[in-house]
């Protein structure tokens, strides 16, 4: 599972307008440099040397697009119609960063998208690096690997060979994720901007196959929801215990030593429960990272506010207009409001 996705809008739009050099920089050329290489999809359909398998996804990705468009009134109409293939296995690499005793995020501010709590390289020594260096002042960090991000409708964003690398509901899933960060984006409320998009891009990947007749195994969402509710039950736990423990007013020893247990625990309980359910194995990578602060809050960042958008999406009768207006009406909100609201759609 891919759970970190690259905004790096602000800090194209900041280089771009100050001319400044270093992180400003790197974003600017890596994303240039992506984006020359683009390749009209049609194109790479009419080249006789593409395999079959990246063309069928190709044509797969074109009809979720314009699905999309048409059913969930997301702006589809000039993005992921161009490809780039890339031999890497991201596009670009996320640093995450939080403070060693608490679930704080440390964010990072750029022009037009306020803050966000991760900073983005199209380089992944660059991104280690800053990591060792946050670690180097006792900062948690966490370094991800992103298959796609998104420039919020400034550029026509490409498909690239690590999005399409992955299985028909998932990359559905991911296309109408980047597409709903188009169709709507707050400053300063990462957990608000990812937590929207995931729900969109689950309910419209579920629809869309429904709606386009295409099968799958049966049960296939059902199982897919047990799996990923068992993988953020551990992690919503984690991160409980460990709120608790940083609240606690414990001498620092104590605290590295019941912190350390606390993950060890995690660990744990995933190896018993992937035991029992056998497609938890698709979350070993992540139980192999460090489990700190600052891997734990991404995963808060992209599912805390979910169940109160399904309830919005419920609400509203499955009908979109009107959970789109319920959404900007919440997005119209100062933050301590909507983080209210939002929680009290979840109780009721």
């Amino acid at each position: 599972m891919v759970v970190f996705r690259a905004v790096l809008t602000g800090a194209l739009a900041l280089a771009l307008s100050a001319c400044q050099l270093g992180y400003y920089g790197q974003a600017v050329s890596g994303h240039w440099s992506l984006m020359s290489k683009r390749v009209p999809v049609q194109s790479v359909l009419d080249d006789p040397a593409t395999s079959p398998e990246l063309a069928e996804q190709l044509r797969f990705s074109q009809q979720v697009i314009a699905w999309s468009g048409e059913h969930l009134a997301l702006p589809a109409d000039d993005v992921y119609h161009q490809y780039v293939s890339l031999e890497q296995e991201a596009v670009v690499w996320n640093v995450m960063a939080a403070p060693a005793f608490s679930l704080t995020p440390k964010t990072w501010c750029y022009l037009l998208v306020g803050c966000v709590s991760y900073r983005g390289y199209f380089d992944r020594e660059e991104a280690e690096a800053l990591a060792r260096q946050l670690s180097q002042e006792g900062l948690d960090t966490w370094v991800g690997g992103a298959i796609a991000y998104s420039t919020l409708g400034w550029f026509a964003d490409p498909l690239t060979t690590p999005m399409l690398d992955r299985s028909r509901p998932a990359l559905a899933e991911l296309l109408i994720h980047e597409l709903a960060h188009r169709k709507r984006y707050i400053k300063d409320d990462t957990r608000f901007n990812e937590s929207l998009a995931t729900l969109v891009g689950r309910e419209g990947a579920i629809q869309f196959f429904a709606d386009e007749g295409l099968s799958l195994p049966e049960d296939y969402w059902a199982r897919r929801d047990q799996v990923r509710q068992a993988f953020l039950a551990i992690v919503t736990d984690t991160r409980e215990k460990l709120a608790a423990l940083y609240q606690s007013g414990r001498e620092t020893p104590a605290m590295v030593a019941e912190k350390a247990r606390l993950q060890q625990q995690a660990r744990q309980r995933f190896q018993r429960e992937r035991e029992q359910m056998p497609a938890l194995a698709a979350y070993q990578g992540f139980f192999d990272g460090p489990l700190n602060n600052a891997q734990l809050n991404g995963v808060s960042d992209y599912n805390d506010y979910v169940p109160a958008f399904a309830r919005l999406l419920e609400q509203c009768r499955q009908d979109w207009d009107c959970f789109w207006q319920r959404v900007d009406e919440l997005a119209a909100l100062e933050a301590p409001q909507r983080s209210k609201a939002l929680e009290t759609l979840v109780w009721n």
